[in-house]
């Protein structure tokens, strides 16, 4: 971020956050779960991985951001319409309340 608390534009980005975001944002194109992402670059959470996935698409210029929120909202859709079918109500609840919470932040990007 910047001093204005604008986002840095991608070539002023540090190179090394810059390759991390191109490689989640390639991971997760291929399909791979946040926690797998988590897994292959060396971070704890899926929560992490995400926040670095969101990052780097709001780093992307606006076309290629449209394309990317797209297709993670698709995913979130699908992920959605599992979680609707979850016999435990307390636990469905709290898994959508948690795939709203992703969609505002994707959406925030």
């Amino acid at each position: 971020m910047t001093a204005n608390g604008g986002r840095a534009p991608a070539s002023k980005r540090p190179a090394a956050a810059q390759l991390v975001g191109d490689q989640v944002i390639a991971l997760r194109s291929d399909g791979k779960s946040f926690a797998a992402i988590a897994k292959t670059i060396g971070v704890n959470r899926s929560l992490e991985a995400f926040t670095l996935f969101v990052e780097a698409v709001a780093a992307r210029p606006p076309s290629e951001q449209t394309k990317l929120r797209e297709e993670e909202n698709g995913r979130l859709d699908t992920l959605e319409r599992r979680t609707k079918r979850h016999p435990d109500e307390a636990e469905r609840d709290r898994k959508l309340a948690s795939i709203r919470k992703l969609r505002q932040r994707l959406a925030a990007s």
